[in-house]
Parts: structure tokens; sequence; C-alpha cells
């Protein structure tokens, strides 16, 4: 008979417990990341070249547009609708006005193009591809870009604004609606499309009174640029795009209405006309219009400390609200409006259209991103490990040309001013240069924001700023570098658009 096996002392029993324990947390945590990161669209990439194609002889150019509302019903308290932008555990109240996807599709007999611009904080390249694969081959449109307005009292879209730090704020059924909402916008622009002249405005805007740059160096986007369709026989307007740089954040963070913003206010003035309590001030256009965000890192916004003057009622608003948005959106359409009438941009009626579009793997260094999708607020996956897909793309239509970056990024890297900040990361001289639009060709050059992606701030290198000593003496890191992607991201994304430009100017025509 043999005598029992001698019991392991206990510490060693308590070493091989907590070595279980150990590799047990291991095991999910890394089942985990693996699902939470996994690859949505394992294979998608975009690699798109097609030259300046002058349109076929006799063949007009089309623009048409598409407007569906993505505004969420409000009220059940058993789903309340979470406000994207400032904090978490803001609940809509209500609607001041409503939200939408605006499409325009753009042809001419050899290209087209669909843009769609969504009232949303952003849209994450995930979900453009979802927009993506639901559009019907026969709709033939080569290529589409979906743009956020980046208004922060819409819904979330993203996961970071919920109830608290640790829920997403995402509805999976309003996301689907706005999915859906983007794709039947650039449906209904197909079905509307009709022969066209295309004007391009491009108007100074001084930004003092508009918009402040909250981080030096003080560099603005300031200028607004619009591309304007009119039938091709007769003076009537079909609609228009209409690129400007700001957060639209003007209500502020105590606000809980739904609201597009100053960009819903540009779209209803341009159609409808400035209109104070049923006197019109200056008549609309009619048609669609659709708003487009351009480089507002930095920080570009409306800022509290920012007084607002209302043209047309002659008063100054400082205190966020909806009034002040208003008189931000009426002062932009008075300048639009008058230009437009003075008569003075000639027109044409048949343009070359180019498209060049990549994807591109960002390398993810923010361990903030990373916690976030672990915890299942970051709802977007990694094509390779730590690295994020996403997209750029330049367009050209007749002399306009349009560089399509997915995110929020500097103004400096657009326009120039980058400098070599005292008390940054990274001692070095500027690297993102010559600036983006001096590399661009045409007349009037538009920066298309939170294009086909929202991956945050991008921000130079050599401004790049998280440990101490700070920049220019500040007792603290500056707000950016947080809601990045990594220090890296701005020089990559300089290149990636540099390259898609050289294309396009070095194609064959």
């Amino acid at each position: 008979m043999s005598s029992p096996s001698p019991r392991r002392p206990w510490p060693i029993r308590l070493a091989r417990a907590i070595a279980w324990v150990v590799l047990t947390l291991v095991v999910l945590l890394t089942a985990r990341m693996l699902y939470v990161f996994r690859d949505r669209f394992p294979g998608y990439r975009v690699e798109l070249a097609l030259p300046r194609q002058e349109p076929a002889a006799g063949t007009p150019l089309r623009a048409g547009f598409g407007r569906v509302d993505i505004t969420p019903p409000i009220g059940d308290p058993a789903h309340p609708v979470w406000m994207a932008g400032f904090s978490n555990g803001r609940a809509a109240t209500n609607v001041h006005d409503p939200l939408q996807a605006v499409a325009l599709v753009v042809d001419n007999g050899r290209v087209r193009l669909g843009i769609v611009a969504l009232d949303a904080i952003g849209f994450f390249h995930d979900d453009v591809i979802r927009v993506r694969e639901r559009v019907p081959a026969d709709w033939k449109l080569d290529y589409v870009v979906v743009c956020s307005t980046h208004s922060h009292s819409t819904p979330d879209l993203m996961g970071l604004w919920g109830p608290d730090v640790l829920h997403s704020g995402v509805d999976p059924q309003y996301k689907e609606r706005v999915i859906e909402g983007a794709k039947k916008a650039l449906g209904d622009a197909v079905v509307a499309l009709r022969p066209a002249r295309l004007a391009l405005h491009e108007i100074k805007v001084d930004p003092t009174g508009l918009v402040a740059d909250t981080r030096k160096p003080v560099v603005f986007d300031p200028d607004l640029r619009v591309m304007l369709f009119t039938e091709a026989e007769g003076p009537g307007v079909i609609g228009s795009l209409v690129g400007w740089a700001n957060h639209p954040e003007t209500p502020w963070s105590g606000n809980q209405e739904l609201t597009a913003d100053f960009p819903g206010v540009i779209r209803t003035a341009l159609e409808k006309g400035i209109i104070y309590d049923g006197q019109v001030k200056m008549p609309g256009l009619g048609g669609t219009h659709l708003f487009v965000n351009g480089a507002v890192g930095g920080l570009m916004t409306t800022h509290p400390s920012i007084t607002v003057r209302d043209p047309f009622l002659e008063r100054d608003f400082k205190e966020p609200s909806h009034d002040k948005t208003r008189a931000v959106g009426h002062q932009l359409v008075k300048r639009i409006l008058e230009r437009v009438r003075a008569g003075e941009v000639p027109s044409a009626s048949s343009v070359p259209i180019s498209i060049h579009a990549r994807t591109l793997e960002l390398k993810l260094a923010n361990r903030g991103f990373m916690v976030a999708g672990l915890l299942g607020l970051l709802e977007r996956g990694h094509s390779h490990w730590m690295q994020m897909r996403s997209e750029v793309a330049f367009l050209t239509i007749g002399d306009a040309s349009i560089a399509c970056i997915p995110g929020e990024i500097y103004p400096e890297i657009v326009n120039g001013g980058i400098v070599r900040a005292p008390g940054g990361d990274y001692d070095i001289e500027p690297l993102e240069i010559p600036p983006v639009r001096d590399l661009m060709p045409g007349r009037v050059k538009f920066l298309f924001g939170l294009a086909n992606d929202e991956i945050g701030y991008i921000i130079p290198k050599s401004e790049w700023d998280q440990k101490p000593p700070y920049l220019y003496g500040a007792k603290g890191a500056p707000y950016g570098e947080v809601n990045s992607v990594g220090p890296e991201t701005a020089f990559q994304l300089h290149q990636a658009i540099r390259a898609l430009i050289d294309e396009e100017q070095t194609s064959p025509r």
C-alpha cells in the first residue's frame, strides 16, 4: 500500500495559484485585444489614380444635391441621446435645429465624384467604408468622400462621450441611421444630376470677432471658399459647397439642445435667406447647400471670450448661445451673398476632374486610444498591430483643388507658420514643409478636414509637447496631444498628400 504524496508547502501552492490567475488574466486580455482590435475590413485598400479627365466633347458638367434628416428622436428616458464634445454625461433635452447628411455629386461625363457631409463630431474610417459598401454599382460613383462638420452638439458617433468615462455614448441604431442617411443623400444627389455651371469663390475673412486660435503659434485658416453650381441655362442656383475652418461649438458646453451649429445656419440662410422675425434682410439663393470644415486644429473656435457682432441686429453676443451661433453664420453668409450677387466670377459649363486617393496605415502611439479600445469606447479596427487604417485624397474640379485630410489638422501645416517651439518634446526644425496649400495647383484651394475619418489632432512634430518643460513656459502640457494618434502622424500625412499632389501633376492628361 503506497503512502499519500506529501502536500507541497503553502508558499509553493500560493505561487502556483497566483501564476494561474496571472496566466488566465493574460489570456483573457490577449483575447480581448485580438477581438476589439481585429480588422473589420481585411484587405480593404484604396489605390485610386484617375488623372485629370477632360469631359467628352459636347458633354456638359452635371451636378446634383441630396439632403437627408439624421436627427434622432429625443425624450425617451430609456434611450438618452449622449451629446459629443466637451464632457461625459451631457444628454440632449431638445432639438434646436435639424441635423442633416448633405451630398453633392459632380459628373463631367468621364468621372463621377460623390461628397457627403454629416452633422457629426466625427465619423471613423470603418464607418466610411460601410457607407461605400452600400453604394450600388449602378450609381457609377468613382469615389466617395464622407466628411463631418464636427459640431459639438450632435450625438456621439465615436464613443467618448457616454454617461461616464467607462461607457460609450454611441447608439448602434442611430449610427446605422447615419450610415443609411449618407447613402440615401448620395443616391438622391445622383438622381438629381442635371447640367450645371461652376463658379469658384475665395473670400477673404478677418478672423477677429469670429474665431480664436487657442494654442500658439497663432495661425488661422480664415477664408471662405465656395463652389457655386448654377443651372446651365438660366440664373437658377442648384446648390453650393462652402468651406471654412472653425470648431462648431458656439453654444458651448452648457448647451443640451441638438444643433448643427453655424454650418446649419449657413445652409439655411443660403437657401432661404437671412431672416429675422419674418423679415428678409437678404434673400437666399435657393438650392441645397453643403458645409465642409477645414483646418480646425490648434484649436480654432468661437471661444466664450470672443464677442461676435450680428451685422443685422447690430448687437454683440459674447455669452455662448444660439443667437451667437446665428451671428457667426450670418456674418459668413452675408459675405457669400454679396460676392455671388456681384457677379464678378466667371463660371464654366465643362470642367476636368481628377481623383487620387490612397489608403495609409498610421502608427498608433496614443496609449489612451488603446485603453479606450479595450474598454469598448473606440469601435474601430487595426489593419495591423498598433496600425490604424485611414485615407488621404487629392481631388481637382476645374480650377479647384481639394486636399482631403482625415482629422483636425493644424492650420500652420496647411498655410505655413510651423515653429520650432520652445519647450517642445522634439528640438527640431519643422518637418511638414512646404505648406500644403503651396503644393496645391488651381485657383481656389480647398482643405476638407475630418474627411473619410476622424483621427483627432494632427500636430507638427516640432510643436509636440507632453513632457516638461512645456511650450512657451506654460505650467502644464497644452491641449491637443491627448487626442492625437502620435507625434509622427503629421509628417506621415504631409508626405502622403504631397505624393498624391505630385502624382496628379505628373499624370498624363
